[in-house]
């Protein structure tokens, strides 16, 4: 059984050019169109939620 299992139902398009939405923590832009619904992060800051979020045990 997969605990970490994620929905993946987020509302994020990825962008295929500008303009890009701002990271809600950094305000660098991300990867994800301006019009995505929902919370995007940029690659780095993505990366550190999912460091601080990943299961353990």
């Amino acid at each position: 059984m997969d605990y970490c299992a994620s929905d993946g139902g987020d509302g994020l398009i990825k962008a295929d050019g500008p303009p890009y939405a701002e990271c809600v923590l950094c305000r660098e832009p991300t990867e994800y169109a301006e019009a995505s619904k929902g919370l995007p992060l940029c690659p780095v800051c993505e990366w550190q939620e999912a460091q601080r979020t990943a299961c353990s045990g």
